[in-house]
């Protein structure tokens, strides 16, 4: 039985009527102080578990819902109002949101028949958008399917399409849900979810699942539930079987464009990897079959979405990343020969040229040998072991438009507004596409919390990185400290290789004496035995050698000799050494 009747209160709010009761809430539409009506959730936390509420306190569904009302995005629901109140012994929380006049997605369905191709995608677009939104907030919906998509009616009589239902948002899941996963609709979920792993392109297979609802009437490998009895140890058995048939794409009376199949199969994948990477890629995919060819004279002309992230690119690339910088970062095309300008590290270059460079620069072979994507690099070494200058060789060597970037430029990520700058310099990133971003120090920008758990910021994070190969991105990142980066970002598909960049070898030791030489008045030079004599030996350690060694030729009054040289480095000690293991942690 509902706890309220026509004419109670709830707070401010007089309800107006019941809609139905769900485990863990009852919903309402209910008139506010204006007059206007609304639709109200009421929660009885006294029976949730601490793990449901965020920190033990409130309502997730209330906390994400006034986290998504931060700006006001068409496709998703908007938050009004929450509150408390304690009913006999048991206390709720309660969330008002708008109330929309219209229609659920699955009504039209039946009242009216399936969609053509044409309005299928312009609704799978609206919900799309709306999802591109709630996963830049780091959050994910996990229970996108018909009926939780209302057909808003709009003033002018058009249908918008709106989610609204936020009951299962939640941030990335990779075990036990913090929300009840029994009402989620089976044929709508993706199969890892059924392990307990939500992510973005857990959303894409359920968006692409509601687009092969709208077309055809029914859920991807539908099939009959009824003898489950509503065990989900049976109905996941159930749906896994089904799955193992093909996915059915023609109907009769109905001609599937190819662009759509291809759409549906690649949204659909069981395979996660061959999945779309994002919602944002899902809705260029599906813009780019449903957008005019533009004829040749107007081929050059940006659309105002390229406009705008080109613009960001300007701003992002020639501007400071924060307020207080005023520095300009410029971009630039690599000459395919960066190595050549790097002496020794033969082992470290030959390695980068097979595991990264060669896929990228040879495609067709990539594809012909299906080589897995590279998404991201890390390069790790002690301090002065030159990882800067082997990233910069690798982005020329590479021949991609590249920029490197300072960390500790942009602060990090849980600091106001980074996250924001940074979406700005991916998005600018992959329209000047095949492009190599180079983030230098990249603990700096995000770090171990130290706290357990997935933090939001680092979600957003991997939303940014996840998927890079895919819109033509390879970001490479250094850092002296790789225990000190978070470890939720280490993994594949966001940094899926880590190469050691160790003290300089033989010849990159000659070749930093001769450099640091080039230009100082010296008698003749052995660097073969400067280069064995500073084994070990990091940048810094030689720059401070062939340093004192010329304030002591100075202070003498003569050239900087072979014997000065060699009487510094039989003193000094290398910062880090591969002998003893000290000072860097491998």
């Amino acid at each position: 039985m509902e706890l309220f009747k026509k004419g109670d209160k709830i707070g401010k709010y007089t309800v107006n009527s019941f809609i139905k009761k769900g485990a863990s809430a009852e919903s309402y539409t209910v008139y506010g102080g204006d007059d206007m009506l609304y639709f109200c959730k009421v929660f009885n936390i006294s029976d949730m578990k601490p793990s449901m509420l965020f920190e033990g306190k409130e309502v997730f569904e209330i906390v994400f819902s006034k986290e998504l009302s931060a700006e006001r995005n068409e496709n998703i629901i908007h938050y009004i109002d929450n509150g408390g109140f304690k009913k006999g012994d048991k206390d709720y929380h309660y969330l008002v949101t708008e109330f929309y006049q219209g229609q659920l997605l699955d009504e039209s369905v039946e009242k009216e028949g399936v969609f053509d191709v044409e309005d299928a995608s312009q609704i799978t677009l609206c919900v799309l958008s709306g999802l591109k939104y709630m996963h830049s907030k780091a959050l994910l919906h996990n229970d996108i399917h018909p009926s939780n998509i209302m057909l808003k009616e709009l003033e002018d009589g058009m249908l918008q399409p709106t989610i609204i239902d936020l009951g299962h948002v939640s941030y990335m899941v990779m075990g036990r849900p913090n929300f009840l996963v029994g009402d989620l609709a089976p044929f709508f979920r993706a199969p890892e979810t059924y392990r307990g792993i939500y992510t973005p392109k857990s959303d894409v297979f359920s968006v692409g699942a509601l687009l092969y609802y709208l077309i055809f009437g029914k859920a991807p490998w539908e099939t009959d539930l009824t003898d489950c009895g509503g065990k989900m140890e049976l109905i996941r058995d159930k749906v896994k079987e089904a799955r193992k048939n093909p996915l059915v794409l023609e109907a009769e009376g109905l001609e599937l464009p190819d662009f759509m199949k291809e759409i549906l199969k690649k949204a659909l994948s069981l395979t996660v990897a061959k999945r779309f990477v994002s919602a944002d890629v899902f809705f260029n995919a599906l813009m780019e079959k449903l957008s005019p060819e533009q004829d040749e004279g107007a081929a050059e002309a940006p659309t105002d979405e390229s406009e705008r992230v080109m613009n960001n690119l300007e701003a992002a690339l020639k501007n400071a990343l924060t307020p207080q910088s005023t520095q300009a970062i410029p971009f630039k095309k690599g000459s395919g020969s960066g190595f050549d300008q790097v002496a020794g590290r033969d082992e470290l270059k030959e390695q980068l040229r097979k595991e990264v460079i060669f896929a990228l620069q040879h495609p067709d072979k990539a594809q012909q040998y299906q080589l897995p994507k590279i998404n991201g690099i890390l390069l790790y070494g002690p301090p002065g072991c030159g990882k800067s200058l082997v990233m910069e060789s690798f982005a020329e060597e590479l021949g991609f438009n590249y920029t490197i970037l300072k960390a500790a430029d942009f602060g990090h990520i849980y600091q106001q507004g980074v996250l924001d700058n940074l979406q700005r310099i991916f998005d600018a990133a992959s329209i000047k596409a095949p492009f190599m971003l180079g983030i230098d120090e990249i603990e700096y920008l995000i770090p171990v919390t130290g706290n357990e758990g997935v933090t939001k910021e680092s979600v957003a994070m991997l939303n940014l990185m996840n998927g890079c190969a895919e819109k033509g991105i390879l970001l490479v990142a250094t850092s002296n400290q790789p225990d000190m980066v978070d470890p939720f970002l280490l993994r594949p598909g966001c940094i899926d290789r880590v190469f050691l960049v160790s003290q300089p070898d033989f010849e990159a030791r000659k070749d930093i004496f001769r450099k640091h030489l080039s230009n100082r008045p010296c008698e003749e030079i052995d660097y073969d035995e400067l280069a064995n004599l500073s084994e070990d030996f990091v940048a810094g350690d030689i720059t401070e050698t062939v340093n004192e060694a010329a304030m002591t030729a100075a202070y003498m009054d003569v050239p900087i000799s072979q014997k000065i040289l060699v009487d510094v480095l039989r003193y000094k000690n290398p910062t880090y050494s591969t002998k003893t293991k000290i000072g860097f942690n491998k």
